[in-house]
């Protein structure tokens, strides 16, 4: 795989009502919750975007950041969003609260792309994780499609696209805080 042909895309546009701040800022053992992400990303993609509310939280990282053109519309406005503004086909999307999520499984995802336009990762009892998968921008009419039938449930617009779900519980870079997800403050101390 060239770097050059993946972007990783950090979705942190929520409105961290639970976490009563910023959730990527929030410090999670000593750093901010998004570097995580960003960590796991790098290895993998040449280029970061975050999908983010406000360019002034996430500026310093030194990365692009994209607001969602359509607001209160949940996650599949920030996928839309950030895949508009993606320079390459083949992209990894990644929430900034998953700080267990690792490089190996966020490869693994891509490796196993080829022939879809969608992989995300599901686990335990057919739990899926769809803020963290393989996007291709070949997507994007079909997600404006859903937006315009004001159908915003990624479940509903995987069944309109080549969809795989991708068993991951099974590798051995999964354990079970794996998708473990930080949205209050209380989860910082895990």
């Amino acid at each position: 795989m060239k770097k050059n042909q993946l972007t990783g895309i950090i979705l942190s546009g929520g409105k961290s009502s639970r976490m009563g701040m910023e959730k990527g800022l929030a410090d999670f053992r000593g750093k901010p919750l998004i570097s995580y992400a960003i960590e796991a990303l790098e290895p993998i993609v040449n280029t970061i975007i975050i999908g983010a509310n406000s360019e002034f939280a996430y500026g310093g990282f030194g990365f692009d950041i994209v607001e969602d053109e359509l607001k209160n519309i949940g996650p599949i406005g920030g996928i839309l969003s950030t895949l508009r503004y993606s320079k390459t086909k083949n992209n990894i999307i990644l929430s900034c609260d998953t700080p267990f999520v690792s490089t190996d499984l966020l490869n693994y995802l891509y490796q196993n792309s080829k022939d879809y336009d969608v992989v995300v990762a599901v686990h335990g009892d057919n739990k899926l994780e769809p803020l963290c998968g393989f996007y291709s921008r070949n997507i994007i009419k079909d997600i404006e499609a859903s937006i315009e039938e004001s159908n915003y449930k990624l479940q509903d617009f995987f069944n309109k696209v080549n969809f795989k779900a991708l068993r991951v519980d099974s590798m051995p870079f999964y354990t079970k805080n794996t998708f473990f997800n930080i949205n209050k403050p209380e989860d910082l101390i895990l």
